[in-house]
């Protein structure tokens, strides 16, 4: 943040603690990225039944929704602790566990179907 942003610089030690939440979140979405792109894209050589493209497409969409989201926590508590206000709510884990949970149910049921 530019040092013109409102309130005051908060102790260090939570802005890199806050920055490491970024990058653990940008990282989780990368892991996204690498399970969807050789499913959804086909692996040389290999036949994928047809359910293995919908759960990468999956994958890299959660990616696409959990990195920006991220960013925007990441300002969200930034200004907060400048402020001396209470931190907002993270929503990522509900959404990174649903997205989970129904990546989950259609590996589940595409396993029963083949």
């Amino acid at each position: 943040m530019a040092r013109d942003e409102p309130g005051y610089e908060p102790d260090y030690r939570f802005s890199l603690a806050n920055e490491r939440t970024l990058l653990a979140w940008i990282r989780t979405a990368f892991g996204l990225i690498a399970l969807g792109v050789p499913l959804a894209g086909g692996i040389h050589g290999v036949t994928l039944p047809r359910w293995h493209r919908e759960i990468g497409l999956a994958a890299i969409a959660l990616s696409v929704v959990i990195a920006p989201a991220a960013y925007r926590n990441w300002r969200r508590a930034q200004l907060a602790m400048r402020l001396g206000v209470r931190l907002p709510r993270d929503p990522l884990p509900v959404i990174l566990a649903t997205g989970v949970a129904v990546l989950f149910t259609i590996t589940l049921v595409s396993v029963v179907l083949t």
